[in-house]
């Protein structure tokens, strides 16, 4: 018995000595270090680029590691491997305060601060800026929720449907630039007025998280907001700020119509659509003497403070403005692929632009709104035909969840 003790305790200390020889150099600005393996996680503080850390366990696309004595988690997408001893730090990027890690409240201050200073000057909700790092769920309902959603289906046999996922952008960062254009952005959008349902708040950012691990950004922490708005619409903004208006929620009538939604939307950031839009304008603004006459009235502390201002301007109209047509494919594509990797059934997509389709009323849509009908038109087909190539692996494993959406949205 003692010798089969023993045994075990050499077997123990070989493990252990493994993982925490297993060293991982952050190839990314401002890595989440979170309390556990899920966007969702209460965040440690950010991580530069150039920091070494030691691996103790994986899951799931998650890192559990340990730098200078604190333990948390970051995505494998984050790091690259090293030779180097664990827990020594490379050169790489390091904080304004000269720290290797910016903490939660650093780095929360300094977006709202950009934000803050971004509505003094335009119409956006300053209330909606202190709303920025309030946590919607709490990791436990998450998940009950999602044990809920499966119901004893094996999520990882679900997710394996479709491995392979065709992002042809391969850059899948936030940097904190990003998150205060972002946050600049989505504060003008909300100002024109949210729905303050706690409920149904929760329910779609439950909702969306369950896509959303299931995405190329798995590990970044998306927000679902609703908007007022009787026309059907929806905007992503590049920080992973999701807005569905009350117009379109209205003409869903099931959960995994909501998670298609929300997973085209997610998918319109994965590929960076809206960066791409804001790079070409803001090569128009520089040209624009009319932009430059307003860069001088805005009143910042720094020329990089005036661009990122005129920037945030730029992503909020590129948001709420109609996308390129080949935008909307490709984001109906790997959102329907989202969808199915998560459970949801993937021809919801195409029940909600039919459902489009059939109502040709003018009045009824925002001309604006990437989902009127005029800009949906043809993509039912195109949806239908791709979900029979590609999405057709064990279809009685989806799910559409009816009745609890109608539990939330009565």
């Amino acid at each position: 018995m003692k010798r089969f003790i023993l045994i075990i305790l050499v077997v123990s200390v070989l493990i252990v000595t493994v993982f925490a020889e297993e060293s991982v150099v952050i190839k990314r600005e401002n890595t989440h270090f979170r309390q556990g393996p899920g966007s969702y996680y209460p965040l440690i503080g950010m991580l530069q680029k150039g920091v070494q850390v030691a691996v103790v366990e994986t899951q799931s696309g998650w890192l559990k590691v340990q730098w200078a004595g604190q333990t948390g988690w970051i995505s494998e997408n984050a790091v690259i491997a090293s030779d180097e001893p664990t827990g020594s730090i490379l050169t790489g990027s390091i904080s304004g305060n000269g720290s290797m890690m910016i903490s939660r409240a650093s780095a929360s201050g300094a977006v709202k601060g950009f934000a803050q200073k971004f509505v003094n000057f335009h119409d956006g909700d300053p209330a909606f800026i202190e709303q920025y790092d309030v946590e919607l769920f709490t990791p436990a309902e998450f998940q009950r929720f999602r044990q809920e959603t499966f119901r004893g289906r094996d999520p990882e046999k679900i997710r394996k449907r479709y491995k392979r996922i065709k992002s042809e952008n391969t850059d899948h960062s936030i940097s904190l630039q990003d998150e205060k254009i972002g946050l600049a952005a989505a504060s003008r959008i909300a100002a024109s007025g949210l729905v303050a349902n706690q409920s149904q708040l929760k329910y779609i950012n439950l909702v969306g998280n369950i896509v959303l691990e299931n995405t190329d950004m798995y590990d970044y922490p998306f927000k679902f907001y609703i908007l007022k708005d009787s026309h059907p619409s929806a905007y992503a903004i590049p920080n992973g700020m999701i807005f569905v208006t009350s117009g379109l929620l209205e003409l869903l009538q099931d959960e995994a119509e909501l998670a298609v939604i929300l997973a085209h939307e997610i998918s319109h950031v994965v590929q960076k659509h809206g960066a791409e839009e804001i790079a070409k304008r803001k090569t128009m603004i520089v040209a624009d003497e009319g932009f430059n006459e307003l860069d001088q009235e805005i009143v910042t502390e720094d020329a990089t403070a005036d661009e990122l201002d005129l920037i945030a301007l730029n992503c909020y109209e590129t948001a709420t403005k109609r996308r390129q047509i080949e935008y909307e494919i490709e984001a109906d594509q790997l959102g329907m692929i989202y969808a199915y990797r998560s459970g949801y059934d993937p021809s919801a997509l195409w029940r909600v632009l039919t459902r489009i389709e059939a109502n040709t009323s003018p009045d009824f849509w925002n001309p604006e709104s990437n989902w009127s009908y005029d800009a949906v038109f043809d993509r039912a087909e195109r949806v239908n035909t791709f979900i029979k190539k590609n999405l057709n692996k064990n279809p009685e494993w989806n799910v559409t969840n009816p009745s609890r959406f109608r539990s939330v949205f009565k």
